[in-house]
């Protein structure tokens, strides 16, 4: 008897660390994943990690490769890489009005459609994708960037890879 007490003081214990644990690592702010109420379709300037990426959750720290994709009810969806806009935009099906990324050459704002992407950036994510206003011999279009991320044809691939960086 005196054995089985041990045991589920033990193990109220550990769950009760676990708990502690978890309820320390949550951010008080909640999560921030959605800007609302973005009717003229504008960019929403934020800070580094003030959002999180919509698709793989990380904050949204390095601004140079950020992505806004706004709704059209107004919903504005923030994300760390145009990787994880290809991924996030194949299972939403969401009435899209724009998808504004930041170039990394001119570091403007400009329509991830109108842009050209290079394939071998160190981008948040490791894909090798980041939108450059002027395009290059081997840069490639948002759809051939696109269709690249769906086959699995990014940096993460060691023989894209090898083939693109000599790695």
């Amino acid at each position: 008897m005196k054995k089985i007490l041990i045991n589920l003081l033990i193990f109220v214990v550990v769950i009760a660390i676990i708990i502690i644990l978890l309820l320390s690592f949550g951010n008080s702010d909640g999560s921030r994943y959605v800007y609302k109420g973005n009717e003229a379709y504008k960019i929403i300037n934020i800070k580094p990690k003030e959002y999180q990426c919509s698709e793989c959750g990380m904050d949204v720290e390095d601004l140079n490769y950020m992505v806004q994709v706004i709704a059209k009810n107004g919903d504005t969806y923030f994300f760390d890489d145009i990787g994880c806009v290809v991924l996030w935009l194949k299972n939403h099906q969401l009435p899209i009005v724009k998808i504004f990324t930041k170039t990394l050459d001119t570091h403007k704002w400009v329509e991830a459609k109108k842009v050209r992407y290079s394939r071998i950036e160190h981008d948040p994510m490791g894909y090798g994708f980041a939108a450059m206003e002027k395009g290059k011999e081997g840069f490639v279009s948002y759809d051939e960037m696109r269709m690249l991320m769906l086959q699995g044809q990014n940096l993460h691939d060691p023989f894209v890879k090898k083939k693109l960086l000599g790695q």
